[in-house]
C-alpha cells in the first residue's frame, strides 16, 4: 500500500478517535449541568429571529426538541418544569403558524406529574387561545380550552364557577360550530348550555348544526336532541302555566270550581268614573 495513502488512513483514525473522546468528555460535562443551568443559556426570541437569517421555522423545530427533552429530565427529575413555558413561548413566537406546539403546550404545562392548580390551567389555557387565534377552522384546540374551563378550573364561588361553565361551554358550542369533532361535541355543548339555564340558546345552537353539517350521524343526533328539549321545554311552559292559573283561581274565586274560573276569568278591573267626581263636587 502507498505510504502517503497509509499515513492518511492513519490520521482519519486518529482524528476520529479524538472526536469520540471530545463526545463523551462533553456529555459528561453537559451532564453535570441541571435542567433549570442548561435553559438559562435560550436567548431570547428576539434575538433567535436575527440569528435565524430567516429561518424561523428551522430554530423553532430545534428548540421545540429541546423543550421535549427538557420535559422529560423534569418529569424523572424535580418535576419543576420552570423554564417549559419559556421554551414554549419561543417557540409560538418564531413560528405561530405551527399547530403542534400550541397543543403540546396545553397538554404538558397542566398534565406533568405536578398537583394542576388554577394557575398551570390558566397556563395551559393561555397556549390553547393562541392557538385557537392562529387556526379558527380548528375543533381541538377550542375543545381543549372548554374542557379546561369545565373541569379543571376550580373555586370554591359559585358565581365563578357558573361564569367557568358558561364559558367552558361556549367554547365547546365553537368548537361544534368549526366542525370536523365527533359527533358528541355539538350534544355535549347543547347540555351544558342548557345546565347553564339556556335551553333556547342549546337549542339555536342545535338547529345551527343541523343546518351546516353534512354527518348524517351527527344530523341525526342532533334531531333526537332538539325534540327532546322541544318536549322539554313544552313541558315546562305547561307546568308554568298551570301553576299561575292555579294561583290566579285560587286568589281570586277558590270557593268556585275550576271550570267556572275558566269560564268567567280574572274580574276585570274597577275603572273609576270621572263623571260621577265631577257631578258630586
Amino acid at each position: 500500500m502507498n505510504p502517503s495513502r497509509i499515513r492518511l488512513l492513519l490520521l482519519l483514525f486518529l482524528l476520529c478517535g479524538a472526536t469520540l473522546i471530545v463526545h463523551q468528555f462533553s456529555l459528561l460535562q453537559q451532564a453535570r449541568f441541571t435542567a433549570e443551568e442548561d435553559v438559562l443559556y435560550l436567548p431570547r426570541a428576539s434575538a433567535l429571529k436575527t440569528l435565524s437569517l430567516g429561518h424561523r421555522e428551522l430554530f423553532a423545530d430545534l428548540i421545540f426538541v429541546r423543550a421535549i427533552i427538557y420535559f422529560g429530565g423534569e418529569m424523572h427529575g424535580a418535576r419543576q418544569y420552570r423554564w417549559l413555558e419559556n421554551y414554549l413561548d419561543t417557540i409560538v413566537e418564531l413560528d405561530p403558524h405551527w399547530r403542534t406546539p400550541y397543543r403540546w403546550a396545553g397538554i404538558a404545562t397542566m398534565y406533568n406529574g405536578q398537583t394542576i392548580t388554577n394557575e398551570r390551567v390558566l397556563a395551559s389555557s393561555h397556549f390553547l387561545v393562541l392557538g385557537s387565534k392562529q387556526f379558527p377552522r380548528d375543533w381541538e384546540l377550542p375543545f381543549m380550552l372548554g374542557c379546561n374551563y369545565l373541569f379543571e378550573l376550580k373555586s370554591n364561588n359559585p358565581a365563578e364557577r357558573e361564569a367557568w361553565q358558561r364559558q367552558g361551554g361556549d367554547w365547546i358550542r365553537h368548537a361544534a360550530l368549526v366542525g370536523g369533532g365527533p359527533s358528541y361535541v355539538p350534544l355535549l355543548a347543547a347540555t351544558i348550555m342548557t345546565k347553564t339555564g339556556r335551553a333556547e340558546a342549546a337549542i339555536h345552537h342545535l338547529e345551527e348544526i343541523l343546518h351546516t353539517t353534512g354527518d348524517e350521524a351527527t344530523r341525526k343526533e342532533v334531531e333526537n336532541r332538539l325534540r327532546s328539549l322541544h318536549s322539554k321545554m313544552d313541558f315546562e311552559l305547561e307546568t308554568r302555566n298551570r301553576t299561575q292559573f292555579e294561583a290566579e283561581w285560587r286568589a281570586t274565586v277558590p270557593y268556585a270550581p275550576e271550570d267556572f274560573f275558566v269560564a268567567v276569568g280574572m274580574p276585570s278591573s274597577p275603572r273609576l268614573d270621572w263623571r260621577w267626581l265631577v257631578e258630586n263636587n
